[in-house]
């Protein structure tokens, strides 16, 4: 008997695989068949049933992990939330003890624009909004996406001459975001809107923004004006002027805000 069973043996992959094409042809004869109809529904139920607790086994799992990534984003959010607030009240304890002031406080007036006046002497606009409405000369004025427009240089009750950037005789303080430098930023002809007399080791790069300084009684700083185009080559190896594209498109202004 025990010098049969290596030769047996021999045969058991063939009879596997003769016992699965029978099993096979036998399946394939009977579909169609009440019999098979039900056997295959028992199956599909089976697996059904089977499915659902290892499905939801995987949900759990899944479910623990994003909480756990969800936990992690928490925490390193509040630390950096916890850090910008230390900050904050460090540089207002700072600011306090150097005797700076607090930022300037504010409200807008909406008004909409009722015409364009684009002549040889100003760019201008006029709004529906004057004296009555609380609005002063030299007023900042900013479009919908808080970008600096232009100043109030007339009033009437119930209208108002405003100033464009785009006028050859706008001036404003700016600063550069990145490198901190601030200039005075006008049309010219030639070139543009340019910040004029601007140091030669100013690390300012194209693409930079460029926003009002704070350095005036007409505009708050922190108003978006435009984006650092070119830089010109440096004049008298002193100074150098950057050129800058404006937000605003003065084509499209509809309405605008007042700054009060």
């Amino acid at each position: 008997m025990a010098t049969q069973a290596p030769s047996i043996s021999r045969y058991t992959p063939l009879v596997n695989v003769l016992a699965a094409i029978a099993l096979s042809l036998l399946i394939i004869a009977s579909n169609g068949t009440s019999v098979m109809d039900r056997t295959r529904s028992l199956v599909l139920d089976g697996s059904a049933y089977l499915y659902v607790p290892i499905q939801w086994v995987k949900t759990i799992f899944t479910i623990e992990k994003d909480y756990r990534e969800l936990q992690q984003r928490h925490i390193k959010a509040q630390i950096e939330l916890n850090k910008s607030r230390t900050i904050l009240k460090e540089n207002q304890r700072l600011r306090s003890m150097l005797g700076f002031k607090g930022d300037r406080e504010f409200n807008v007036i909406p008004a909409n624009v009722l015409s364009d006046v684009g002549s040889h002497t100003m760019n201008s606009i006029t709004v529906d909004q004057g004296s009555q409405d609380g609005v002063t000369l030299l007023s900042g004025v900013v479009d919908a996406q808080a970008q600096l427009v232009g100043k109030v240089v007339a009033i009437g009750a119930n209208t108002a001459l405003v100033q464009l950037m785009s006028d050859k005789n706008f001036r404003v303080s700016v600063r550069e975001m990145r490198s901190r430098d601030v200039g005075i930023l006008s049309y010219t002809l030639k070139k543009g809107y340019v910040i004029q007399d601007v140091p030669k080791n100013a690390e300012v790069i194209a693409g930079d923004s460029v926003v009002t300084s704070g350095f005036s009684d007409i505009f708050p700083e922190h108003i978006f004006v435009g984006w650092v185009s070119t830089i010109s080559p440096v004049v008298e190896d002193y100074v150098k002027s950057v050129r800058v594209d404006l937000a605003a498109d003065f084509n499209r202004i509809e309405e605008v805000f007042i700054l009060k």
